[in-house]
């Protein structure tokens, strides 16, 4: 790992702490509240008007602290204060200061603190015009454990790592892009060697101790020897202990952290199913300022994410195969951005060599390594532009359009190495849909999703459609831009099966110039249907 730059980060950013503190000890001595102006209670109809992790309401006047019930998941014996105004959060700072309290944290630039229920019954202090919330558990996301084994044993190895899998670089190398992980630290590696890396550890565990394992496996995806962006730099946020777990303070405080250091790219493979109320806030923080926030979608294979994955800001990715079938111990949801490779990938292992790292947790990775490659590129896209030219450039896959399974698409890492190249035709046949509970003897509609992956139009494209043993169903297509879909759908009616028996469809896509076509590969899909159970 190369350090001679985390001097200087270290010593900027020991100044700015100083002239925060300037500021606030300036702003607190201006301050006209009293000590005894800063003894406040709780309105219990302010209380009522908050959405979510909220201090409940047990009566029609007043709360008191004594009277909080911590729901599921929170962090019992502490408190989040959210002040609308700097005026106020330095009066209750001063408040505590006179109480002989210090709180368990703060976030300045959030106006946030961070206090313990203990701290507030000594003082017998309360909130002044601001909001209550908890703090909440949060975790990496863990392997599943309700997901029929056989199907795991399904899903297809890719056995590469990133760089194989993605075809070599993208655009740019990642050079002068800072991506902030936000992780359980991270381990020297000599996929590192020559990469800059800045740690921060917010949880006492040490950036490159133990517990590092899952974090060196993200980080090697993104940046380094056999990374997708192997000249990014990196700003190593420990947020998760040795255990993986964590809470949505730090990960609030370790996103305004990796904002104000710069970094244009934060990815967190974390998760937390309550929406944590300063971490809503943090993640506006960061999207204000441009910042490209992307996050694992789960591994529990519900039907639902977590948080920060299911924040609008948010570029959420879900898993596939090595055959590009959907992972199915990803969770699905119609907020789900893109699908990425996220079954044994071939990352660094946290002491030495290389593990095969499955999961949501290295989906991630492949897209924020691939913006970071695209802002570095020849073309210099801006982080806004590189998300833009990923979603242009993505393969359909799954039902047609956007779906709750594989979002948007696949992330196509030729298509966008080849998208200022003119007059390439790569027709492809994207999917066929038939859905999961079609039951044997009903007429269903199959959905067959034709995919313009090109740089040029095309037309009179040929469309063959195999179901069974029965003759081809054939259309002839129309005209279709770059990048553009279209669906064709056949009604058929399913035979009967037995338990143990399946359904063989299948689809083919010709172009009139078939010796053009760049990726004959692709133009062939077939599938097998095997009625639920």
């Amino acid at each position: 790992m190369k350090s001679q730059r985390l001097p200087w980060i270290l010593l900027g950013l020991a100044l700015f702490g100083a002239l925060i503190g300037f500021f606030l000890s300036t702003e607190r001595s201006l301050s006209f509240f009293s000590e005894t102006d800063a003894k406040i209670e709780l309105e219990a109809s302010d209380l009522a008007a908050q959405v979510d992790s909220d201090f409940p309401v047990r009566s029609n006047d007043q709360v008191g602290i004594q009277d909080l019930a911590y729901p599921s998941n929170a962090i019992p014996g502490e408190l989040v204060f959210h002040f609308d105004s700097r005026q106020d959060y330095l009066a209750y700072l001063k408040a505590l200061t006179n109480a002989g309290i210090a709180p368990l944290g703060q976030i300045d630039e959030l106006l946030a603190l961070r206090i313990s229920e203990r701290a507030l019954l000594q003082a017998n202090l309360a909130q002044s015009a601001a909001r209550a919330s908890y703090s909440y558990r949060i975790e990496r996301p863990l392997p599943p454990v309700e997901i029929d084994p056989e199907a795991l044993a399904n899903l297809r190895h890719y056995g590469l790592s990133a760089r194989a899998i993605t075809g070599g670089i993208v655009a740019g190398q990642g050079e002068g892009v800072i991506v902030a992980i936000l992780d359980s630290g991270i381990q020297a590696h000599s996929q590192f060697d020559d990469i800059y890396i800045a740690p921060i550890d917010l949880v006492d565990c040490g950036v490159a101790g133990r517990g590092a394992a899952h974090g060196t496996s993200v980080a090697s995806i993104i940046t380094g020897r056999e990374g997708i962006a192997p000249a990014a730099e990196l700003f190593v946020v420990r947020v998760l202990d040795d255990e993986g777990l964590g809470n949505s303070y730090d990960v609030a405080q370790g996103i305004v952290q990796a904002v104000d250091l710069g970094v244009q790219i934060i990815n967190m493979s974390l998760g937390v199913y309550q929406d944590a109320a300063l971490l809503r806030q943090a993640i506006k923080y960061a999207d204000d300022r441009g910042v490209i926030m992307v996050a694992a979608a789960g591994n529990d294979g519900y039907n639902r994410m977590p948080y920060p994955a299911a924040y609008p800001q948010v570029l959420s990715v879900t898993a596939v195969d090595a055959g590009g079938q959907h992972a199915n111990f990803s969770n699905q949801s119609k907020e789900i951005d893109f699908a990425a490779p996220g079954v044994g990938v071939l990352t660094a292992k946290e002491d030495k060599g290389t593990t095969l790292f499955s999961g949501t947790s290295a989906a991630a990775p492949f897209v924020s390594g691939t913006l970071a490659s695209l802002i570095s590129g020849d073309d210099a896209l801006s982080p806004k532009q590189a998300v833009e030219a990923l979603k242009r450039y993505l393969n359909d896959q799954g039902p047609p359009s956007a779906d709750p399974v594989y979002g948007a698409g696949l992330v196509d890492w030729d298509r966008l190495r080849e998208r200022a190249t003119p007059n390439l035709l790569d027709v492809a046949l994207a999917d066929i849909y038939l859905q999961p509970d079609a039951q044997p003897g009903n007429t269903m509609p199959i959905e067959v999703t034709v995919q313009n992956r090109g740089t040029n139009w095309f037309s009179d494209a040929q469309l063959e459609i195999f179901v069974g043993e029965a003759e081809p169903i054939s259309f002839i297509l129309g005209s279709l831009g770059p990048g553009q879909t279209t669906t064709r759908k056949v009604f058929t009616q399913i035979p009967p099966l037995d338990s143990d028996e399946t359904l063989s469809l299948a689809a083919r896509v010709m172009p009139k110039k078939v010796e053009d076509d760049i990726r004959l590969d692709n133009n062939l899909k077939a599938v097998t249907f095997r009625s639920a159970k």
